[in-house]
């Protein structure tokens, strides 16, 4: 038996393969080491009812999340998952990984993860190039729903949006300076909580200052992550996650507008991951 994991920051995809079949599936919250200690891993791990029988059946995991290049992280997620999957061969790779593998149809390409983080990559099939180094939410993630999601409430707070956005902005949502504060300097996963305001956007993405501020975000990733690298206009970009699924209309503009080709757009990896580890086998 084969468990494979895709996760982001926000939410976790969990298939379980007997051979060719998918035999179980089911999603849970995001998995990030960088944020989660070793016991807090294990014990989500054992929580999962899906799992509880099968641990010992199972003798492959693949495990795909953010956070794993960093070498602490990568050894306390390790150490978590052989603790639990006593008799599998555990491999763990990136969610910049996940993304290459589900978006490569056999020529190399760009891929662009844009979920509640962003990252950028180059595939060729074998080698994924990092363009740039992910710099996080506080530095970086231009594009994300973390960066998205705090560009709409520092316009609220500022007092910046339309009178009618700050009014449907204050009806759906009771939010304050002081609960802004709180969840991004002293709460757990401040970029869950930034990007969880991106629905509000996504609602209202025809409304002309959601437009302005969604576009120009979405340049400012285009300009800093792929129109630097000298193939750009050579090859085709992948685009992954929720966010750029949901603004793919903003981006495929902006796009034309550059002159880059868009392969397509993936909302869920785990789909293309699944043929990736059967044709392996």
């Amino acid at each position: 038996m084969i468990l494979i994991v895709e996760s982001g920051s926000t939410k976790s995809d969990w298939v379980l393969l007997d051979g060719v079949n998918t035999i179980n599936s089911f999603q849970t919250k995001g998995w990030n080491p960088l944020f989660l200690s070793s016991e807090q891993m294990i014990l989500r791990l054992k929580s999962y009812s899906e799992l509880k029988s099968v641990f010992t059946k199972i003798l492959e995991v693949h495990f795909y999340a953010p956070g794993c290049s960093n070498p602490s992280s990568y050894i306390d997620l390790e150490f978590s998952l052989k603790s639990v999957f006593l008799e599998a061969k555990i491999n763990i790779k990136s969610d910049l990984c996940a993304a290459a593998r589900s978006a490569y149809k056999g020529s190399p390409l760009f891929v662009s993860i844009l979920g509640t983080g962003s990252n950028t990559a180059f595939y060729n099939g074998d080698s994924i190039d990092q363009l740039k180094p992910s710099l996080g939410y506080v530095m970086g993630d231009e594009g994300s729903g973390a960066s998205l999601g705090r560009l709409l409430l520092k316009s609220y707070l500022y007092l910046n949006l339309p009178p009618d956005l700050h009014k449907e902005f204050s009806k759906n949502h009771s939010i304050s300076k002081e609960i802004v504060l709180k969840s991004v300097y002293k709460e757990d996963h401040p970029n869950q909580f930034l990007a969880s305001y991106v629905p509000f956007l996504v609602s209202h993405k025809m409304h002309p200052f959601v437009k302005d501020l969604v576009r120009k975000e979405f340049k400012c990733y285009l300009d800093t992550h792929v129109l630097s690298h000298p193939l750009c206009y050579d090859y085709s970009i992948s685009f992954i996650g929720s966010v750029a699924f949901y603004f793919q209309d903003i981006i495929i503009r902006l796009c034309e507008e550059y002159n880059l080709h868009i392969a397509e757009f993936v909302r869920y990896p785990i789909d293309f991951l699944i043929n990736f580890h059967i044709k392996s086998k």
